[in-house]
């Protein structure tokens, strides 16, 4: 018979949401929280199958496993490292019938909880969905968005939030941006979870417009609903196919600011982002165009054709530089490239 396995217990979860758990003898759900001693650091015994144990023991443990996504403020260090003993321990719960559980809803909560827990330690392409807090630092306070992923699907990266996204939304408030006019709007191309334009929405009173793909807006639609009651400003939602033919718009069609984080991921993707630029914001001395660009590995000749395509419009970079940020994908640590850019002044005559 193999034994139990011992592990060290994780960290307290500061900001945990237990799991609702049905006793066998009641419809009513309970909510098992694990909360050990950080000083002490107690293991956590996995109890073997053998010894049959009962349904509310192994919730509590599969709560106790559970892994959530790592911080964005830190190095990847700083997070929760899975140890590799409960993968083979949730595996075995997962092939396992529960014969000794009677109770059918019960078994399949065991099953479903045990799935969780190994997707959460298969890779953020294999994790469930989640709901997360992003703190965004103001002058005076700090904006707290509640960011909902769902489970990735079809290579549909617009599902996920990137480390782009975190950065720029944090930089917002540091950049040489011009004073506001009334009547002021700002436009989020490439919107994915909504970050980015939730964070101007939190901090400007200035209406701003997300756009994406169709497939992008219902999740995209559910962020801004989450956060609608803690914004300064109107949020709306809107399909922008970057392909489209959108030339003609007239002067007071268009945006004073435009932001971008993570558009280059595809060769067509320079020109067509530049083309969004030139289209859809304004020919004044006071419009911007911000853009956060992650300095992937074989994506130079891309960063540089956007650069090419955006000067071939009559945009200059007014403002740029690079930092540092950590994501959940990878390797976690990622760099990026901000820029700030501007119409020409010869563009403007």
């Amino acid at each position: 018979m193999a034994p139990a396995l011992i592990l060290p217990s994780p960290p307290e979860l500061s900001h945990f949401r237990p799991e609702p758990v049905q006793t066998l003898h009641s419809k009513q759900p309970i909510l098992l929280t694990v909360r050990p001693n950080l000083n002490k650091a107690p293991a956590l015994e996995l109890p073997g199958l053998y010894t049959k144990p009962s349904a509310i023991l192994l919730l509590k443990y599969l709560v106790h496993l559970t892994l959530l996504p790592p911080s964005w403020d830190g190095p990847p260090a700083d997070t929760l490292v899975a140890p590799p003993g409960p993968t083979k321990w949730l595996t075995s719960i997962i092939a396992s019938p529960l014969h000794w559980i009677a109770d059918e809803e019960t078994q399949e909560q065991i099953w479903n909880s045990a799935s969780a827990r190994l997707a959460e330690r298969c890779g953020r392409t294999a994790m469930p969905s989640t709901t997360r807090t992003f703190r965004i630092p103001l002058s005076s306070e700090t904006l707290e968005l509640t960011i909902h992923e769902p489970t990735l699907t079809a290579d549909n990266l617009g599902l996920k939030t990137w480390a782009s996204s975190y950065l720029l939304s944090k930089r917002l408030l540091q950049l040489p941006l011009p004073h506001f006019a009334p009547g002021a709007r700002i436009l989020e191309l490439g919107s994915g979870t909504g970050l980015v334009g939730l964070s101007a929405a939190g901090m400007w009173d200035v209406p701003v417009l997300l756009t994406d793909l169709p497939e992008i807006m219902p999740n995209l639609r559910r962020n801004v609903d989450a956060n609608r009651a803690i914004l300064k400003s109107r949020v709306d939602v809107a399909v922008l196919d970057w392909r489209d033919d959108a030339g003609g718009r007239r002067e007071c069609e268009k945006f004073d600011v435009i932001l971008a984080a993570d558009p280059i991921y595809s060769p067509e993707h320079p020109a067509l982002v530049a083309g969004m630029v030139d289209v859809w914001m304004k020919k004044g001395p006071q419009a911007r165009a911000v853009v956060e660009i992650p300095l992937r590995d074989g994506f130079g000749r891309e960063r540089e054709g956007f650069k090419e395509c955006m000067s071939a419009k009559g945009l200059v970079v007014m403002e740029q530089g690079v930092e540092t940020g950590f994501d959940d994908w990878g390797n976690g640590e990622v760099q990026c490239w901000w820029s700030v850019w501007g119409w020409d002044e010869r563009c403007l005559v």
